[in-house]
């Protein structure tokens, strides 16, 4: 079963009595809306609200897995149970022939083809009754999912560049990619935070840190959806939150205090709304013993009246309400999560099919509810200019994507995503012609570097990290030494010899994502929730081998998550942090090995030395980070968030504030200097933190509140100015209101959460 974008179970309905909330505000829906509605039958409401998510593969993998049955499903007629549904309103997933590359496809579409096969869709929509155009959504996360687009570094890779307009040019890249083949709504667009990394879905989140991620989803929105004629929807992913979660489990409680929750955890969701996104997935966890999907508070008075949202939810976890026992039968769960907000259901659940005909029709819940559903979903194709204009330009679709102009802020975003770690006695750069060995499982593995819900097949030749590195000219000995999986430990030999015939051994290890669902090896993503941080297999083993050739190592990590590498971090001198990097990650590894680049990535998460300390997160409050040490173990981290190093030094000077004194709704600069003090152009990223030095709740004992990132040429300077407002020193307080509280605030200034060396005090009167 795959439960997020999976195969459901039927149930049998029962009528029980349920009150209805009383409707949030609504934009107000044109004529046009109101007479579609009107007109409709129930069961053409129902299918409007049902986008299932297509699963390739046999007839009978999903309701819609072959071209005759979404034919079948755009044209009207399709059964389910005793149901005969009106015409469909779209797909989730349609281009995405080989579920991430765990199916095999012999033939699979073009851009071009794409954008024909939505056309002929959307050909078969106007020619029924009512000429209501189809919704096709797609996943977006790092890149459009339509073969042959442009892959980008995902989750955490993004979240190290520290650049929210690199971020934005990401995102319009994938915006345009995607609307060209005929996308209208991009899922998966994470506002969640990275608060625990045994969770494999927290692969797509950006940071642990609400600002830093705030920032990012902030200037991603508007970048993507464009003026909604050109781009798609961006739909934000999981509201309010999916993890951390119990253990790290895919579909395990969130155990969440409500301060918590909007302190840390609501703050990015309101910069998206406040951006423009307008389609959101609601989360299939329980918080605090509240399943999200039937929760009115989360739904619809947090989300809609308290932030402001005013697009469409979609949902996917209907079971979960029946599972978690707040509704004996799926009638009773389709009414619950329709009366709390859901509007879009994709899983082709009883809940939301026959479950809501049944509601219906036994007075469980009134017909308007499902009105209100049916005018949001109506309304964004209305926004999208769907009722207009609802094809692709399939010449245009071949021309934009992928294009080289894409393919460039790929590498860019791929070099500025790669943090140094370690880099003890300047062993990197690579000095020119060094002899290299070249190791390990990731080494010569292009389809590791791409991530999960990557495009996938390439139409585009993708180059492994080896290749990359044999096109700058170093002798080459390449051996794989190991998998990342399992305990074959016959290659280590190989491997130990060519370390010992080389200058240098790059050595690259990290986790498995290719294949996707259905590979027994995979070590990060979706249904791949870890245990350990440490490396998997025998890759440990492999690192300690060549390690003790006494060759000096570069280890380069590809990978998704934050690894507990504390063996290493003791003694092996190089560590490039290469996280997802994307399709053009093995050029932007390359380029920072040798030189041709400065490594511009900084950490944003915090890397715990051990599985044994999570969580662990940078903005811990006081009584965790005064906390006695470990008996086995230091309680610090391996790395701090904000960590990373330049091959170039730099200095900070002349330190200071606007004005030392702001009222409640007033705000401050803070001013500095920085010069490049070293002989290479380089890159610093500024990071300013605040502690509120007396509050009337605890908080956090630092918070990121501002940055800067720089570059620099060798001897060249720069003043750089950091905005604070009052209001990025607000809190929760003990009645949960957000509050700017008087007093006296420390300012810290530096390079990472740990390297604050400047300090400075504020007061707000």
């Amino acid at each position: 079963m795959i439960s997020r974008r999976g195969f459901v179970a039927g149930a049998a309905a029962v009528a029980t009595g349920l009150p209805e909330l009383a409707p949030a505000h609504e934009p107000q829906p044109s004529e046009r809306v109101d007479r579609l509605v009107a007109a409709l039958s129930l069961e053409e409401k129902i299918a409007q609200l049902n986008i299932p998510v297509v699963i390739p593969g046999e007839p009978g993998t999903s309701a819609v897995s072959t071209p005759e049955d979404q034919d079948h499903y755009v044209l009207g007629g399709l059964k389910h149970q005793d149901l005969v549904l009106g015409p469909g309103g779209g797909f989730f997933g349609l281009v995405n022939e080989s579920l991430f590359g765990s199916i095999d496809v012999d033939h699979p579409k073009t851009p071009k083809e794409q954008a024909e096969r939505h056309n002929a869709l959307q050909k078969l929509a106007l020619a029924t009754k009512h000429r209501i155009p189809l919704l096709q959504i797609s996943e977006g996360t790092h890149g459009s999912i339509g073969p042959g687009s442009t892959i980008f570094p995902e989750g955490l890779g993004l979240g190290a560049t520290w650049s929210p307009e690199l971020v934005s040019r990401v995102y319009g890249v994938v915006g345009a990619e995607a609307r060209a083949v005929g996308i209208h709504a991009i899922s998966t667009i994470t506002a969640e935070l990275n608060r625990d990394p045994r969770y494999g879905r927290a692969i797509w989140s950006f940071s642990e840190d609400p600002y830093l991620v705030s920032r990012y989803v902030e200037t991603l929105v508007p970048a993507a959806q464009a003026d909604l004629r050109t781009g798609p929807v961006v739909s934000l992913c999981t509201f309010p939150a999916e993890s951390p979660n119990v253990g790290g489990l895919e579909g395990s409680s969130i155990e969440l205090g409500e301060r918590e929750l909007r302190n840390i955890h609501l703050p990015p969701w309101k910069a998206g709304f406040g951006a423009g996104s307008l389609m959101t997935e609601a989360s299939e966890q329980t918080i605090d013993g509240i399943p999200v999907h039937g929760s009115p508070k989360y739904l619809t008075e947090i989300l809609r009246q308290e932030l402001g949202f005013r697009g469409v939810v979609i949902a996917n976890g209907f079971e979960g309400l029946v599972t978690d026992r707040v509704a004996a039968t799926a009638t009773k769960a389709g009414a619950l999560a329709l009366t709390a907000g859901i509007d879009i259901g994709l899983a082709w659940h009883d809940a939301f099919l026959t479950g809501l005909a049944d509601a219906v029709r036994n007075g469980m819940i009134s017909e308007a509810l499902i009105d209100r559903a049916v005018r949001r979903v109506l309304t964004l194709k209305e926004r999208l200019g769907l009722f207009e204009n609802p094809y692709a330009d399939p010449a245009r679709a071949r021309a934009i994507v992928n294009q080289p102009s894409h393919r460039k802020v790929a590498l860019q975003a791929a070099q500025e995503s790669m943090t140094l770690l370690r880099n003890e006695g300047g062993l990197l750069p690579l000095k020119p012609r060094a002899r290299l060995a070249v190791i390990g499982p990731n080494a010569a593995d292009a389809r590791n570097l791409l991530g999960e819900y990557s495009a996938w097949p390439t139409f585009h030749a993708v180059p492994t990290i080896l290749e990359r590195l044999k096109a700058t000219g170093h002798p080459i000995t390449y051996a794989k030494g190991c998998e990342t999986n399992g305990t074959d430990r016959s290659g280590i030999a190989a491997a130990v010899k060519a370390a010992k015939a080389a200058d240098v051994a790059v050595v690259v290890l990290g986790e498995e994502l290719k294949g996707g669902y259905f590979n027994p090896g995979r070590t990060n993503g979706e249904l791949a929730d870890i245990a350990s941080l440490d490396l998997t297999g025998v890759q440990q083993e492999l690192l300690e081998a060549v390690h003790q050739t006494g060759t000096p190592v570069v280890l380069v990590l590809v990978n998704g998550r934050p690894l507990s590498t504390t063996w290493a971090a003791e003694r092996i001198p190089a560590i490039l942090e290469a996280w997802l990097p994307g399709e053009e990650g093995a050029q932007a590894v390359a380029d920072v090995l040798t030189g041709v680049t400065d490594p511009g990535g900084r950490l944003p998460i915090t890397v715990p030395r051990s599985v044994g300390q999570l969580p662990m997160y940078y903005n811990i409050k006081d009584a965790r980070a005064k906390a006695d040490q470990y008996v086995d173990l230091p309680s610090t981290p391996l790395y701090p968030f904000g960590h990373g190093l330049s091959y170039t030094t730099f200095a900070i000077s002349n330190v200071r504030l606007s004005t030392s004194r702001i009222t409640r709704t007033g705000r401050t600069e803070v001013r500095a200097e920085i010069r490049n003090t070293g002989k290479r152009t380089g890159t610093a990223v500024l990071q300013l933190y605040v502690t509120d030095d007396e509050a009337s709740v605890a908080v956090p004992e630092i918070q990121l509140r501002g940055f800067a990132k720089v570059g620099l040429l060798p001897g060249a300077s720069v003043s750089v100015t950091i905005p604070l407002r009052a209001d990025d020193l607000a809190l929760i307080d003990a009645n949960l209101e957000r509050v700017v509280e008087p007093g006296s605030f420390t300012l810290r200034l530096g390079t990472s959460a740990t390297a604050l060396p400047h300090t400075l005090r504020l007061t707000v009167i």
